[in-house]
């Protein structure tokens, strides 16, 4: 039986990427996945210096996104394969140093 040893693709990535973008894991998906199409729930952190932030107002500015909301207005205009723009926004947040 023939061993494969799997690549490093996190260090691979990391390695081309800017230090501004890191790759902390990844995992395999079969060929019909699409990271688009096929994902049931997304995680986005955005980090920010907080220089001249009003992190008290950002947060309350957050609390409207949670909820079920129509995002056709920002959202890339691909009737082809999208056709509900609604979303669901569980959690936002804002965490200080």
């Amino acid at each position: 039986k023939k061993i494969i040893k799997e690549l490093d693709y996190v260090k691979i990535l990391n390695g081309v990427l800017p230090p501004s973008i890191l790759v902390q894991s990844w995992s395999p998906v079969t060929p019909s996945f699409s990271s688009r199409f096929s994902c049931t729930s997304r995680t986005y952190r955005y980090f920010f210096i907080s220089t001249n932030l009003n992190l008290p107002r950002m947060s309350l500015g957050l609390e409207k996104i949670i909820g079920d909301h129509d995002f056709r207005n920002i959202a890339k205009m691909d009737t082809e394969h999208v056709s509900n723009f609604r979303r669901v926004v569980y959690e936002a947040g804002i965490k200080g140093e």
